[in-house]
């Protein structure tokens, strides 16, 4: 046999355990492992089930909604729509590099607030303000969002933290890009909007659905109103004094704590006034502020719009309690035990309001 016989005979052998190789190879892999180019490295595809964001509220929550509810008629919750706000509402490929999203400020467990005084935006750098809760945010009538109430509607509000270069990072342009370029975004955007069309306007609706959605309504409080359970001695002298009583404001006097924080959400659209906090001076320099939700108030920490009030019992007993909400300290007691009915542990929980890329 020639030099040339035994070469091209190697050749073959070397051809043929190589085909197997790649045989092998093949049936080994996975289709999830398939490349797709249009995912950035280290992103996933969210895992998604069929939730109802159109729950049959309470009555006596109901009855409220009626009357204070800031949803437009142009762009009403639905299940399509709120599922694709989710996904957007987690996703970290909104910000510049890809490492924070909407909820990494606003934590389910932390009843959509955070856990720190001043969250962290893309770049480690700290936000000025404090975020704020967005327990029941449809139910602040006037619609006007952020703590100086600077935007009209929930709508304007969800494209500001992305657009913040603290926060996200990312202009309007390069945000609608980064959507487009993502495999898992058009077929949610034709179910909730009839179309694949993808634009800021359709980003900012989606997400005003599923923040409008987040309402808490299985606390103690809410089974008391339905005459589920009923209210210990404290807790009932507690919501009397909560309803009733004024509280000694800064120049003496005062409202009861449901002028600014009206039940059953304890929200309402009156911005409360009367309080000097570092870094800004809020609604036109008026030291006035935007009142959100009581609801699981005993739970969350750092409040105000500073974060400069480290939970609850600070607010009445700390070393800097807030003037406006002194309370005398006979009655501190039963005021806490009623605040703490309006925890509401089940939407800390509830899936269809958790990070579906997980």
């Amino acid at each position: 046999m020639s030099f040339k016989d035994v070469n091209l005979s190697f050749m073959k052998k070397l051809l043929f355990i190589l085909a197997i190789s790649v045989l092998v190879l093949q049936g080994c892999s996975k289709p999830s492992e398939s490349p797709d180019a249009s995912v950035p490295t280290g992103s996933a595809r969210p895992e998604l089930a069929s939730y109802n964001y159109l729950v049959e509220l309470p009555a006596h929550i109901q009855q409220a909604l009626i009357t204070v509810d800031n949803s437009p008629a142009t762009n009403p919750i639905t299940n399509n729509g709120a599922t694709l706000g989710r996904v957007l509402f987690y996703d970290k490929n909104l910000s510049l590099n890809r490492t924070v999203s909407c909820g990494s400020c606003h934590k389910q467990a932390a009843a959509f607030d955070d856990d720190v005084a001043l969250s962290k935006g893309f770049a480690n750098a700290r936000t000025t303000r404090n975020s704020m809760s967005l327990l029941n945010i449809r139910f602040y009538k006037s619609g006007r969002m952020f703590w100086d109430e600077r935007v009209p509607t929930v709508e304007k509000q969800a494209l500001q933290p992305i657009q913040n270069p603290l926060e996200m990072g990312l202009t309007l342009t390069e945000l609608e890009s980064r959507v487009k370029s993502l495999t898992y975004y058009p077929d949610l955007f034709q179910k909730a909007f009839g179309s694949p069309v993808i634009d800021s306007v359709r980003i900012a609706k989606a997400l005003a659905q599923f923040e409008r959605s987040i309402v808490s309504y299985q606390s103690k409080y809410d089974k008391v109103k339905q005459g589920l359970e009923t209210f210990t001695a404290a807790e009932s002298r507690g919501e009397q004094i909560f309803l009733t009583a004024p509280n000694p404001g800064p120049g003496g006097g005062g409202i009861a704590c449901a002028g600014c924080h009206t039940p059953p959400m304890f929200i309402t659209s009156t911005p409360a006034g009367g309080f000097a906090f570092p870094l800004e001076s809020g609604i036109n320099g008026q030291n006035r502020f935007k009142s959100g939700s009581l609801r699981n108030i005993a739970t969350r920490k750092f409040l105000f719009h500073a974060g400069t009030i480290a939970d609850l019992n600070a607010m009445f007993t700390g070393p800097q309690p807030v003037p406006a909400h002194g309370v005398p300290p006979q009655d501190v007691a039963a005021m806490i035990a009623f605040l703490n009915t309006l925890t509401d542990t089940a939407i800390t929980q509830d899936p269809k309001y958790s990070d579906p890329f997980r």
